[in-house]
């Protein structure tokens, strides 16, 4: 039966906060600990990340798969946006751009449990990477607002994409982990390592009542929702993974830069959008990545990359 499920069961936490704010229930979780989640999950990626980059013992691989995710972040944004703006204004094309350029740290959380369900080896250097692909589709998409925005807006937005605490967070924490030797990471290990599955089911929790509430507005916009949040990320992550492939990634590697590739950031792209691009619809820039791209890889995603990559491989 097991072998049957295709997601790590405590992402079943994400649908209930669904189907809770579907039935308008009364739960709900307070802003105060919904930001602590946010920064617990955030924080103890990069930890973990950067300590598992310290105690690696080869980091060969890190160039090249950073130069093909660095591409796509590069790539996705200046061919979403003209794409969108057949559909919507300025802003909102240029905060879907920004949101599907960037990436998920909870969708790579989902990828790596699922591969390490598998017995499927990855690189701890991923995580890096993930906090590196967060920042080039913000500065890019707010590009091109920019060029359609007064000046006072202009000089208003230009610090605010560097300051979202994701980035700040992840990277932040990738350079404490990385810096810890194994008797400062033996003290920290406990909460990190520990809890984080028990935070990430009360994470999901609230992402899932918010998503409900956002979706009901962005289904105003059905062919093009389904095409940017369900089409496209798909198109993206598999051809990434091929070229991945193609250049000689290890598999858990591939799938990894494919999930990056076809996820939508909720937290980092969002938090710009809101300080940088006041006039686009949130409920278009949270409810697209959170209630539909997020649940499609972890349903649909997360699964087509682990048969096509084993499909590749075994060629």
């Amino acid at each position: 039966m097991n072998n049957l499920i295709s997601f790590d069961l405590t992402f079943l936490f994400f649908f209930l906060g669904i189907i809770a704010s579907w039935l308008k229930s009364d739960l709900e979780i307070p802003d105060s600990i919904s930001k602590f989640l946010s920064i617990f999950l955030l924080l103890s990626l990069g930890l973990k990340g950067g300590h598992e980059v310290a105690i690696a013992t080869d980091l060969s691989g890190f160039f090249l798969v950073s130069l093909l995710g660095l591409s796509s972040c590069v790539l996705i944004p200046y061919f979403l946006f003209p794409l969108l703006r057949r559909w919507l204004e300025v802003a909102d094309a240029a905060a879907l751009a920004a949101c599907y350029g960037s990436v998920s740290a909870v969708t790579l959380i989902a990828a790596q449990e699922f591969l390490r369900s598998r017995g499927i080896e990855f690189s701890g250097y991923m995580v890096a990477l993930m906090a590196l692909m967060e920042i080039p589709a913000i500065l890019i998409a707010l590009s091109f607002y920019r060029r359609a925005a007064s000046k006072v807006e202009q000089q208003r937005n230009a610090p605010s994409m560097f300051a979202a605490k994701s980035v700040v967070l992840l990277l932040g924490g990738f350079l404490i982990g990385f810096a810890m030797n194994e008797s400062s990471w033996a003290g920290i290990a406990p909460l990190v390592q520990g809890n984080f599955k028990g935070i990430l089911a009360f994470f999901l929790l609230d992402l899932g009542l918010s998503a409900q509430k956002q979706l009901r507005e962005a289904w105003n916009f059905k062919v093009m929702s389904l095409i940017t949040a369900c089409a496209l990320p798909l198109v993206h992550g598999l051809t990434l993974l091929v070229l991945a492939h193609w250049v000689g990634v290890p598999q858990g590697d591939q799938i990894l830069l494919a999930v990056l590739a076809g996820s939508a950031s909720y937290i980092a792209a969002p938090a710009a959008i809101r300080a940088s691009i006041p006039s686009a619809n949130p409920s278009l820039f949270v409810a697209l990545p959170l209630a539909m791209t997020f649940p499609m890889n972890v349903l649909v995603g997360i699964p087509i990359y682990h048969v096509m990559s084993s499909y590749l491989v075994s060629r």
